[in-house]
């Protein structure tokens, strides 16, 4: 396990010192193009379900299909990932996606897209992205090496927040001009440059466990040891709590924007913008605001805050003032991501890194959606404000909760 002499030099560690490594600056350069493709065809195919159905709970069955296959996978696919090149799963599963990617754009093109299409497809990107996220959270590490770790997890963090600046604005231009289909060309599209960078680098990954292992025996192994773990099991609640409640409220932002901002195309990609933009920020001053208040306080505040500003969001009724708060938002969404998803890569030890890491992203990935889901149907029953509110109230409390559970999680460096 990491010490926590180790986790303070890390702490330490310069923004930007992953950039020295010749392996990371390729990947954060295929990765930044690559993201804001797929932020483009996030926007435009929320868009485009609700454009075709007028109905909030089929966001939900949208999401909730790209969750299930998380769900059912992704505690095994820590245990590949565990034990498989990195480099080697990201380069499956990216081919896959560009893939899903063209299919959609022809099916939009030809004018033959029906929601069901899009459900189907939804499902098979969870089936990679089960394998892709935990591979992409654990290939840092095979990057920069453990020294400036958290150098690395900060500029990654950076480079997928960048991506939800660029990928929105330039969906909402297409969206205005073009129609969906062309955003999700391009996604495809932007696929190819980091597969090209994920060909070209060369990676030396640690050795792997041999032998014939049980992969029920190695999953219960990571299971029992983020059980036990005092940092990473209240780390993992709160992530649990956020990414299925509170920070759900945005899976309805492409019916918020029609129905109460008036606003389907233009203010949908400028709130999704406006999100982006607090990301980023978030990631820039993670580094600095985890060292002068702690890490642990970072993320017990931000719990605590994003229910608040959930709420404000649910009575706004015009983009420029919905679009500063859901900015702030953003800014304490990734904030408390970022910070938790460094704090449990610095505890971890590295033969249980995929495992752990797989049930992080479990977590907004499997358990997310069917948070969208129930979202969806209480925001076509009630109305979206009232579905805000409601997310954000359980969302505060249970929070709350965790944090007096297990009030050691304040006090990590």
């Amino acid at each position: 396990m990491t010490t926590a002499a180790h986790s303070n030099t890390r702490l330490q560690t310069h923004t930007l010192a992953a950039l020295r490594y010749p392996n990371f600056r390729l990947y954060f350069v295929g990765q930044l193009i690559s993201l804001s493709g797929s932020w483009m065809q996030t926007i435009a195919q929320g868009w485009l379900v609700f454009q075709l159905t007028r109905e909030e709970l089929w966001l939900g069955v949208v999401a909730c299909a790209a969750g299930v296959p998380s769900l059912l996978l992704s505690p095994f696919a820590g245990v590949i990932v565990d034990r498989v090149p990195r480099r080697r799963l990201l380069l499956i599963t990216q081919t896959a996606q560009m893939i899903l990617a063209f299919i959609l754009a022809v099916l939009t093109f030809t004018g033959t897209v029906q929601v069901a299409h899009i459900v189907v497809l939804a499902f098979l990107v969870g089936v990679t992205n089960a394998m892709d996220a935990p591979s992409r959270q654990t290939i840092i590490v095979d990057l920069v090496g453990h020294d400036d770790l958290t150098s690395g997890i900060a500029l990654n963090s950076m480079m997928f927040n960048s991506s939800r600046i660029f990928g929105p604005a330039a969906a909402g231009v297409l969206l205005a001009q073009v129609g969906p289909g062309w955003c999700f060309f391009f996604n495809g599209v932007s696929f190819l440059a980091v597969i090209f960078m994920l060909l070209i680098m060369r990676v030396e990954a640690p050795a792997r466990p041999t032998g014939n292992l049980d992969p029920l025996r190695r999953l219960r192994e990571g299971l029992s040891f983020s059980r036990h773990h005092p940092a990473i099991l209240p780390i993992l609640l709160l992530a649990i709590v956020s990414s299925t409640i509170t920070s759900n409220v945005s899976t309805l932002f492409p019916a918020f924007a029609d129905v109460v901002l008036k606003s389907p195309a233009e203010g949908y990609a400028t709130i999704s913008a406006a999100m982006g933009i607090g990301a980023l920020v978030a990631a820039v001053s993670m580094t600095a605001l985890g060292k002068y208040f702690g890490r642990g306080r970072v993320i017990t505040t931000m719990v605590m805050v994003v229910p608040v500003v959930g709420l404000i969001i649910s009575q706004t009724t015009t983009v420029p003032v919905a679009a500063l708060f859901v900015a702030l938002l953003g800014f304490c969404v990734i904030l408390q991501f970022v910070t938790m998803n460094t704090l449990i890569q610095t505890e971890v030890p590295d033969e249980f890194r995929g495992r752990v890491m797989s049930l992080y992203t479990l977590t907004f990935f499997g358990l997310a959606p069917f948070g969208a889901l129930l979202l969806g149907a209480l925001a076509n029953s009630l109305g979206n404000p009232a579905a805000i509110m409601i997310y954000a109230t359980v969302g505060g409390v249970l929070s709350g909760l965790v944090v007096l559970r297990f009030p050691r999680v304040r006090r990590l460096l």
